[in-house]
């Protein structure tokens, strides 16, 4: 067994959302291996994140996305690849 990687984008609610809170709730809840804000446009912001975890487990990403989709500020989670590292 491994370790699978994971490559999640995370849209915010808007661009008034501060950036920096929700990225410190978002490392509460989830180990992130990294982050990356992305600008969309018109001042619109999304974060890219990458987590690594064992796949021994066998779970899937259904509980990072309702994990990540429970933090305020969040308007939409979406797992963008799945990979074994």
């Amino acid at each position: 067994m491994g370790n699978v990687a994971i490559s999640v984008k995370v849209n915010t609610e808007g661009p008034d959302v501060d950036l920096e809170k929700l990225k410190k709730e978002i490392k509460k809840k989830v180990k992130v291996q990294d982050m990356k804000e992305i600008e969309m446009g018109f001042g619109v912001k999304f974060l890219r994140l990458m987590i690594v975890r064992s796949d021994a487990s066998g779970q899937g990403t259904d509980d990072i996305e309702n994990t990540l989709s429970s933090v305020k500020g969040v308007a939409s989670v979406e797992v963008e690849g799945v990979t074994l590292i």
